[in-house]
Formats: C-alpha cells, structure tokens, sequence
C-alpha cells in the first residue's frame, strides 16, 4: 500500500498539473507534440512569446506582461532582457513617453512564438480530452473564481 505523503489538497493538484504542463511543454515528453522550443527556454518565455504574437497589432509594454501572467517587475525584467539577448524581441522607444518600450517580436520570434502557440493548443486538447462541453464551462468558472480568491490575497 502507498503511503500518502502529502493530502489531496487542491493547491497540490493544482502543483502537480503545473509541473506535468511544465514538463511536457518544454521537454516535449508526450506524443502529441510535433516539435519542441529551442532548448533552454522556459514556460514562461515560451508563453510571452505566445502573449506578444496573440496581441499582434497592439502595443505591448513590459506593465501588460507582469498582469496578465501575474509575475513581479524584476521577474519580467529579466525574461524580457534574455529573450532580447536570444534576438526573439525588441524594446521600442514610442513617440507618446520616452520612459516606455513597446515590446515587439523579431522575425525570429514570430517563427518561435507561431511553435508555441501550437504547442499550447495541443496540450490544451490533450489536457481536456474527454471532458464535456458543460465540464469544460464549469472547469473555466472554477478556474475564474479561484483566480479571484487568489488575487485577493496578493500583497
């Protein structure tokens, strides 16, 4: 008999999915996956690269990242600055305030970030395979409202 280690609590759940998307995600450990990013980049990397291609059109500036994928200034800081360095993307200055840089993607980066956006929408079909039409509404609602909770206990 195994011996339960930790409970079934749902922030464990949520821990272990995240770890399984990780994975599959950067070390193209599934089947279903046609071809992984370069090696060395991170799901978050991976996923920005994906953010700027999905907002193709309108200005994207470092503020627009940290909120949507709710990460800290400095943590954004530094993805932005490597995925520059790897030539994925560019920081331009815009006319309307010297302080802000828009983010735009380098040809490089659409290439890459047009992969991710595939990868993505494969997990995503292998991840609710099986689930309903009224499960997936229901599993978004729950998703929604945990997010919520969770954004209310943010410093």
């Amino acid at each position: 008999m195994e011996k339960q280690i930790c409970p079934n609590l749902t922030v464990t759940q949520l821990a272990r999915i995240v770890n399984q998307l990780h994975r599959i995600a950067i070390t193209h450990s599934c089947d279903c996956i046609d071809s992984p990013p370069p090696g060395g980049m991170t799901i978050s990397q991976v996923s920005t690269l994906g953010y700027l291609l999905l907002q193709d059109g309108s200005d994207v500036y470092q503020k627009d990242i940290e909120q949507f994928f709710k990460l800290r200034r400095s943590t954004v800081s530094s993805m932005l600055n490597t995925l520059e360095k790897k030539g994925f993307i560019q920081r331009q200055a815009v006319p309307h305030d010297a302080r802000l840089k828009k983010l735009v993607l380098t040809e490089y980066g659409r290439q890459l970030s047009s992969l991710a956006g595939q990868i993505f929408l494969q997990i995503n079909e292998l991840m609710v395979q099986g689930l309903t039409q009224e499960e997936l509404a229901t599993l978004s609602k729950l998703l929604e409202k945990i997010e919520t909770n969770l954004s209310k206990a943010e410093l």
